[in-house]
């Protein structure tokens, strides 16, 4: 019985991966070979059966700067444009410059705030770290909306009345860092958290906390801040959202231009193919390497941590989490600025005018406007978050104890990181057109929201599942319990607060997707950060910061919502348990 039921298990998650990898993967690589040279191939070979369902399924490949564009002439000039390199050449250095200017802003902010925030009694942590939620449950499209209406160039009145300080590859650096911080903060906090406190303890006894907290604590959570790192690198790479407003050319935006701008899926899948294959092996050995140095934790890293005593630096701390606090506040101040103004006549000179009174009209315009889409994408994204979870624990839970597992794990992982948004939704249309129950319905962006969010997913999971004490493990098997057994009473409870998370930051990360999305949205579905992306484009004006202020009080709301069940069950669980 536990052989057929992990058959069964095992069997699923196999299907579940050719679906959602496996087949926009083969379609992909199918496209970019050219469907017409394949069809030719195998009428040579005499099977016209398959050549005729190749011709009848993928339609002719556009011409390169066709009818499909607005301004042929203008694509086409857009198209050769290398700069004094070739397109190639220019295209990487455009990516990893970006990359880099992101991690160099995010990575150090988000690691001393981490050490400061999950393992100090400085004051105001806890008012950071709810700003710092919030703001990574914020979609990348919100973001730029906040960040470029106030201080870049998608406004047409900038907030402190100056010129656009956010433009071009810094600009572009600023954003993506902004939006990362959060990320870098939490998935390290997780990491600092979970250090032994033996061993902290131990080091105690011979250095000073600060010294401890440099040589042990951040050292042993090299694990946690590589993987920081990573989610910085795919989050930046792997998105055209800001890249296309600032007119910054990296790989994401090519393909997105290629596929939209009338070069084809085929162009698209040729200029993605080379960076996805060198990003992948770049994350696969990352991934081998942390599998290697980054051992297990100790049964003692789940129990409670220590928090240390910020003394006379508290001061010095404390500022920083203020500072902090305050910059990643600021675009939603601007928001709130351009939503209130509302009147003027430009004919007569006279500019809008703030007031409360055009700040209510415009949230209550803006709420009867972006409430139906707001609702497609809450189930669409819960959608996709629960199939990434369940998948990501199954294959996380797998690989604990098998090579051929952990292989396909990391190669997943490795695969969907590095392959752009854009890119993703090209190949669950490819691989789904011919399908019309999936092709034109919600099903289809599910898909697409699924393998964007499925390595997130993984790697939270995997993380957890990984280091769980085997000892616990091997006790409950010694105990009598079957696998299954296992799995619902031991292995499932001990990562419940992962799952959680891990659910949580799926959802976010699928609400707020976008670049695949916004290729494959089937006719009668409509997205919230679809509706904000058309908006963009129009300027930062009051309706979209109306927009963007209700998707976020939403979102506020959802996880005030959460965190008070979250508190009600504690407190229930507290007075219902007896005492000892």
């Amino acid at each position: 019985m536990n052989r057929l039921a992990s058959a069964a298990a095992a069997s699923c998650i196999i299907a579940a991966l050719a679906a959602l990898v496996g087949l926009p993967l083969a379609a992909t690589a199918f496209e970019a070979c050219g469907p017409r040279r394949v069809a030719d191939f195998l009428d040579a070979s005499g099977l016209s059966s398959g050549a005729r369902w190749i011709r009848e399924t993928w339609p002719p490949e556009p011409e390169p700067a066709s009818g499909l564009s607005l301004d042929p002439a203008a694509t086409a000039r857009m198209l050769d444009d290398r700069g004094g390199l070739p397109r190639p050449a220019r295209l990487a250095l455009e990516s990893l410059g970006l990359v880099a200017a992101t991690e160099a802003l995010a990575l150090p902010v988000g690691v001393a705030l981490a050490l400061l925030l999950f393992r100090t009694d400085v004051p105001f942590r806890r008012t950071l770290l709810g700003i710092l939620l919030i703001a990574a449950f914020v979609p990348l499209p919100l973001h730029a909306t906040a960040w470029l209406g106030a201080f870049g160039n998608a406004g047409r009145a900038q907030l402190l009345g100056s010129r656009p300080l956010l433009v071009g590859r810094t600009g572009a650096a600023v954003v993506h860092a902004m939006a990362a911080l959060p990320w870098v903060v939490l998935i390290a906090g997780l990491g600092v958290r979970a250090v032994e406190p033996d061993l902290e303890q131990s080091a105690l006894l011979d250095m000073t906390t600060w010294r401890v907290a440099v040589l042990v604590t951040l050292r042993r959570s090299l694990g946690a801040i590589a993987a920081s790192s990573v989610a910085v690198a795919v989050l930046t790479s792997g998105d055209m959202t800001v890249t296309d407003l600032l007119q910054v050319r990296t790989y994401a935006e090519e393909s997105y231009v290629q596929f939209t701008l009338g070069r084809g899926p085929a162009d698209a899948a040729a200029v993605a193919i080379p960076p996805l294959a060198i990003l992948a092996a770049a994350i696969l050995g990352l991934a081998l390497a942390l599998e290697r140095s980054d051992p297990a934790r100790l049964a003692a890293a789940f129990g409670r941590v220590d928090a240390w005593r910020a003394g006379r630096r508290s001061a010095p701390a404390w500022m920083l989490v203020l500072l902090v606090s305050n910059v990643m506040l600021l675009p939603l101040y601007g928001m709130v600025w351009r939503a209130g103004r509302v009147g003027g006549r430009a004919r007569l000179g006279l500019p809008p005018v703030w007031s409360f009174e055009g700040l209510a009209g415009t949230l209550s315009f803006a709420w009867e406007e972006s409430w139906e889409p707001m609702q497609t994408s809450l189930w669409l994204g819960s959608a996709a978050a629960s199939i990434a979870t369940a998948l990501a624990w199954g294959l996380a839970w797998k690989a604990r104890d098998s090579l051929a597992w952990r292989i396909t794990l990391l190669a997943t992982v490795s695969l969907a990181f590095a392959t752009p948004g854009p890119v993703v939704g090209m190949a669950i249309g490819l691989a789904y057109r011919w399908l019309p129950v999936v092709y034109d319905t919600g099903l289809v962006v599910i898909a697409a929201q699924a393998v964007r969010v499925l390595p997130y997913a993984i790697v939270i999971l995997w993380i957890a599942i990984r280091t769980l004490p085997g000892e616990l493990l091997e006790s409950a098997a010694i105990d009598g319990l079957a696998a299954a057994g296992v799995v619902a009473k031991v292995a499932i409870p001990l990562t419940a607060k992962p799952i959680v998370a891990a659910w949580l930051s799926t959802f976010v990360l699928a609400f707020g997707e976008l670049p695949a999305t916004n290729l494959i949205q089937p006719p009668g579905v409509s997205t919230i950060t679809g509706r904000i992306w058309s908006l963009l484009h129009t300027g930062v004006e009051s309706h979209l910061a109306g927009v963007a202020l209700i998707t976020l009080a939403v979102i506020a709301s959802s996880l005030m919502g959460v965190a008070a069940i979250a508190w009600v069950g504690r407190s229930l669980r507290g007075r219902l348990t007896p005492r000892r």
